[in-house]
């Protein structure tokens, strides 16, 4: 078992691979033993050349083998240009969600139904929406339930909740950084 620990951007992050990927097992299932705590660095301008080297300092007394750092892509022109951002880490592995991580619930075409109250509705390019992916998912949810997701930690703890499947929305077409993301765990589980 490979001993892998998070370092996420803030709270959404930190909800979502505490309660669907850690507690439900599903790191296991790829020869991965979590460490916890997942740190959470409490916002996506803390995770920076300047404050990273603090969190993996601090994850880095666990004894992991790697550390994956979860980040949004947000405002940055490109991925490689968020890589920059955060410097670079002998154990690391940096998973950057297109846009933000709220993408991949919007890719979850099962999720995305029980959010709406629409079975068969389907959203073509999670990672290429006209605002934040979060707000249409907001949108979505109002039209379609007639309530919306409250906050973003409220959202991460419903998604938790309703079964958020990052392995369903990284089968999505359209939403590469979930299918980077369970390519890049099932790498690290076979390399052990």
């Amino acid at each position: 078992m490979v001993k892998v620990a998070f370092i996420v951007e803030g709270d959404v992050e930190k909800i979502v691979v505490e309660k669907c990927f850690i507690e439900k097992n599903w790191l296991e299932k790829y020869n991965i033993t979590p460490i916890k705590p997942v740190i959470n660095a409490g916002g996506g301008g803390n995770l920076c050349p300047k404050n990273i080297e603090q969190y993996i300092e601090q994850v880095e007394t666990l004894n992991p083998d790697i550390i994956i750092i979860l980040t949004d892509l947000e405002c940055d022109p490109c991925i490689e240009k968020t890589k920059e951002r955060l410097g670079s880490c002998d154990k690391c592995h940096f998973i950057i969600a297109r846009k933000s991580f709220e993408a991949w619930f919007l890719a979850d075409d099962d999720l995305l139904s029980i959010l709406t109250k629409n079975a068969t509705l389907h959203y073509n390019h999670p990672e290429n929406t006209p605002s934040m992916p979060f707000d249409t998912l907001k949108d979505l949810m109002i039209s379609g339930s007639g309530r919306g997701p409250g906050d973003k930690v409220q959202l991460a703890k419903k998604v938790s909740k309703l079964g958020f499947d990052v392995e369903k929305a990284s089968t999505h077409t359209n939403c590469q950084s979930a299918k980077y993301f369970v390519d890049k765990i099932k790498s690290i589980g076979q390399n052990s």
